[in-house]
């Protein structure tokens, strides 16, 4: 008797049954400032180890217009699992990894890709397979003044996007749910409150994504393994910021203020109870 998965709010759970599955596309959405950079660079060694059964791709880049080449990348990837498959009359398996950063993907307005790429992989018995890390909300603020370094602006300036009068604007660096809900794009264009963005960030991730974890790398390690019965190897720290970042009192209050009316600590406070425990059935 497989364990059960707890029920948490119709999360994405996985057959237990069924893993490791033979064949699927892995499909990492690297939100900046996550520690993205260790995990995307942990998949790059997972390639290297399971060479002949698994391949890695990406496409992004820092400015607009590479969603279209990122979505056309992916569809060439699903064709190439098929014909992989078919190649070997599905004897054999194979693992895709397919990471999304920067302007790559519009998880919001993108949506129905994600629906017609998950309908195309399972109907040749194959799993796709969502991930992203997320962190405490206002560390993650915090953490992205390193972009400051070079612009050398003020934080009043550096901060204005997320003034809550603000909206449609483009700013010089994305919270968590900027990011999910609007990319690298112009933020909160139709002005929706913070509730409403907590609310559909938590849709496409209820939606979409199997993995949702904060801050945790040796449990996504696990479980990506337990997914793909890859070989594993260990995930380093990478893309670290060693620099000094020094706030006032007034301003430390204020990235708190706005990050909190931004939604960003009621997303992370619903992930935190909405996620607590999920896929731990896997690792028991």
């Amino acid at each position: 008797i497989r364990r059960q998965p707890p029920v948490l709010n119709n999360l994405r759970d996985l057959n237990e049954s069924t893993l490791p599955a033979k064949c699927g596309i892995f499909f990492f959405y690297h939100i900046a400032c996550t520690g993205g950079a260790s995990i995307n660079w942990w998949l790059g060694k997972e390639k290297d180890r399971n060479i002949n059964t698994t391949t890695y791709w990406t496409d992004w880049g820092r400015h607009e217009g590479v969603e279209p080449r990122f979505i056309a990348g992916m569809d060439r990837q699903i064709d190439e699992l098929q014909e992989t498959l078919e190649k070997n009359n599905n004897k054999t398996g194979h693992w895709k990894i397919a990471h999304a950063h920067g302007f790559s993907f519009f998880t919001n307005s993108s949506e129905p890709h994600l629906l017609k790429w998950r309908d195309r992989i399972e109907s040749m018995g194959c799993r796709f397979v969502v991930a992203t890390m997320l962190r405490d909300a206002v560390g993650h603020t915090i953490s992205q003044y390193k972009t400051n370094v070079k612009l050398n602006l003020t934080l009043d300036e550096w901060i204005s996007h997320l003034h809550p009068d603000k909206y449609n604007e483009k700013g010089i660096f994305n919270t968590q749910i900027d990011y999910l809900l609007y990319n690298r794009g112009p933020r909160n264009r139709f002005r929706a409150n913070k509730e409403e963005k907590i609310r559909r960030a938590m849709e496409l991730l209820q939606r979409h994504f199997d993995i949702v974890l904060l801050s945790d790398y040796e449990r996504f390690t696990k479980i990506v393994l337990k997914l793909t019965g890859w070989k594993g190897v260990d995930m380093r720290h990478h893309n670290s910021f060693n620099g000094p970042l020094n706030f006032t009192e007034r301003e430390l209050d204020k990235v708190r203020r706005f990050t909190e009316l931004n939604g960003d600590v009621g997303l992370i406070d619903a992930v935190r109870h909405v996620y607590y425990g999920h896929m731990d059935y896997l690792l028991e």
